[in-house]
């Protein structure tokens, strides 16, 4: 049977790295900050089909980036569920006599 400290130690765990997927997940965006994903915003860099390339590489990065915080931002909250139900757990385990 486990122990409370045990079980609130690992929720403990789960929140932490909670955090840090959602910390790192909004860090996402910014990755592409600044850099040219328009039409003609990348004109002064890359001409014809070097463009057309470059925007079409630049437009399914900026997706995948997205998609991927998507899914930090889900585990983040999958973590905290578990530790919710870790923290819950804790609760109904009795006390050492």
């Amino acid at each position: 049977m486990p122990v409370r400290h045990q079980l609130l130690r690992e929720a403990a765990e789960k929140e932490a790295l909670a955090t840090t997927f959602t910390r790192y997940a909004r860090n996402l965006a910014d990755t592409f900050e600044g850099i040219p994903s328009k039409p003609g915003d990348s004109e002064p860099f890359w001409k014809g089909p070097a463009a057309e390339r470059y925007l079409a590489h630049a437009v399914g990065l900026k997706r995948e980036m997205s998609e991927l915080e998507s899914s930090c931002l889900a585990t983040a909250e999958n973590l905290r569920r578990r530790a919710s139900q870790l923290r819950e757990e804790a609760a109904q385990v009795p006390d050492p006599l």
